[in-house]
């Protein structure tokens, strides 16, 4: 084909001049798409863009809180991952790091819904045992199939964390940015980091201070004590999101300070009000 030649867009219809459409991009198809070399090319320079994206955004989200949301704001998109896209490809990894690590954040098995629950207990031991009763079983099946199910439909529940927080920052930061999905991409780079906190940083943190507790003949239960863990937890999500908050809305320090402090210490209340959502839905179900 030549330079000025002519092609009908197979797309639209569009007459361009050139290999590509003007109206909608689509590219003229000729012999060499079909060689094995150009397909081979074709994948490795989709593998290359997205690992390049991916890395730089798992990098930035780590270390510049709040930087990919500001980026996303001022139009600059196309180096990085889709703040969803981002999100989704963290919820697997945390879903894959929990059959190498023991955690039940997100996951929320029915022993843990009946017996570390400061929350509802007795709602919720009232509900199993009409569960029971009902259906004519015995604890230990109900238990294997809630499990089973609550597992499942934990890693689409969890995008309800994201909606819930979104309107959090929109009733503290309203003045700062008025669109309600501006502050929906923020809750959802928030959660991209907990998701990469909690299924990679903190469990490879623990293995590692484990056996260098071990080594040096130190008592480890620091490390296992709840209490020490969640507040280590909280400590590190005030601390990024008083970061976020300031490069996001250009908050003053204190109201930053105040604002991340209170959300840090309500974390694990509104992943309880997850969890009831969650036990509801499971319980129905199975």
């Amino acid at each position: 084909m030549t330079q000025n030649a002519v092609f009908t867009c197979p797309s639209c219809g569009a007459q361009t001049v050139g290999q590509f459409c003007c109206a909608c991009g689509e590219k003229e198809i000729s012999e060499r798409d079909y060689s094995l070399r150009y397909y081979l090319q074709e994948i490795t320079a989709v593998v290359t863009l997205l690992e390049s994206k991916l890395l730089r955004s798992l990098w930035l989200v780590v270390t510049k809180p709040g930087f990919l949301s500001s980026e996303y704001f001022n139009g600059r998109r196309v180096r990085y991952v889709k703040p969803l896209q981002l999100f989704v490809f963290l919820n697997v990894v945390y879903y894959f790091s929990i059959t190498l690590f023991f955690a039940t954040t997100f996951t929320t098995p029915l022993a843990t819904q009946l017996h570390m629950n400061n929350y509802y207990p007795g709602y919720a031991n009232a509900r199993v045992e009409r569960k029971l009763q009902k259906e004519k079983i015995t604890y230990e099946a109900l238990e294997k199939k809630y499990n089973q199910r609550t597992n499942v439909f934990s890693k689409t529940l969890i995008f309800l964390l994201i909606p819930i927080f979104a309107v959090l920052f929109y009733g503290l930061f309203f003045r700062k940015r008025k669109y309600l999905v501006q502050h929906v991409v923020i809750a959802t780079h928030f959660w991209s980091f907990s998701l990469l906190l909690l299924g990679v940083l903190l469990p490879v943190a623990t293995v590692l201070l484990l056996r260098l507790f071990k080594t040096v003949h130190l008592p480890i239960a620091y490390l296992t004590d709840d209490l020490v863990v969640s507040s280590l937890l909280q400590i590190c999500l005030g601390v990024y999101l008083f970061l976020m908050l300031r490069r996001c809305y250009s908050v003053t320090r204190w109201y930053s300070l105040l604002t991340s402090s209170v959300i840090a210490w309500s974390f694990f209340h509104i992943v309880w009000l997850y969890r009831y959502f969650l036990f509801e839905l499971t319980l129905n179900v199975v």
